[in-house]
């Protein structure tokens, strides 16, 4: 009878050390961030290309299956807001300095939602200026859990979506960045950074790296001339992306 509650104990005990892993790795907004081409960034990076490549390789088959993908990236970008956001309410009790939508990638994930109910054009032409930082997310990984977190599921189910729909729109549908679309996007860029700007000032937030800046290079500089860099890279990256995209696929 001893031995069988020392082992109860032993096991119930093995169980509370392993739930407690699983939730310091898994769940908890304490967890570690990867570093720059880390192991962990460069699983980020292999992930992304193996599902690019197979894109951009596979034009034929995303044309007849578009009704069912569409439906498929719907779904998941639904399941990957309600998992993002379900985490920060139960992590973090809906901390407004980094739980509300008003991360550009998190913007660009709303926004391709309402292009796969929609199909509109003009949306699909915002999407595709915006999800230019997801690539720069990418590569320039900062503040990001381990792909095994749920906040780094997240990110990347997020950030592959939004970067591959442009791709999907183009390839079922002819659609084609325009110059309409990136004056638009500047237009909307600009509204979306001085609401972030001043959301940040209200509640010490982070929207846009505004405070935790993406390279340490841009710590050093005032913030006046961080917003204007912030402008001009903005501005021409739009112009670069725009002639990109059309060079290639037009």
């Amino acid at each position: 009878m001893a031995q069988w509650k020392d082992d109860k104990f032993l096991n119930a005990n093995s169980l509370d050390t392993t739930l407690d892993r699983l939730y310091k790795n898994c769940i908890s907004i304490d967890a570690p961030f990867i570093s720059a081409f880390s192991l962990a960034h460069f699983l980020y990076l292999s992930a992304f290309f193996a599902i690019l490549t197979f894109i951009l390789t596979n034009q034929e088959l995303l044309v007849a299956n578009h009704v069912l993908i569409a439906r498929g990236l719907l779904a998941i970008s639904i399941g990957q807001q309600i998992m993002l956001y379900s985490w920060y309410y139960f992590e973090t009790d809906f901390d407004v300095k980094q739980a509300l939508p008003l991360h550009i990638c998190r913007i660009s994930t709303l926004l391709g939602i309402v292009y796969l109910l929609t199909g509109n054009a003009v949306v699909m032409n915002v999407l595709f200026y915006f999800g230019l930082y997801a690539y720069f997310s990418f590569f320039m990984p900062s503040r990001i859990n381990k792909i095994y977190h749920v906040s780094g599921l997240s990110y990347f189910i997020n950030h592959v979506i939004t970067i591959l729909l442009p791709y999907y729109a183009h390839f079922t549908t002819g659609w084609l960045p325009t110059i309409s679309g990136l004056c638009l996007s500047l237009v909307f860029f600009a509204i979306f950074y001085v609401v972030a700007y001043f959301v940040n000032q209200h509640v010490d937030g982070n929207y846009f790296y505004m405070k935790n800046r993406p390279l340490p290079v841009l710590s050093k500089v005032s913030d006046g001339i961080y917003h204007l860099v912030n402008f001009a890279f903005a501005s021409g990256l739009f112009i670069f992306a725009y002639w990109a995209f059309n060079a290639v696929f037009a």
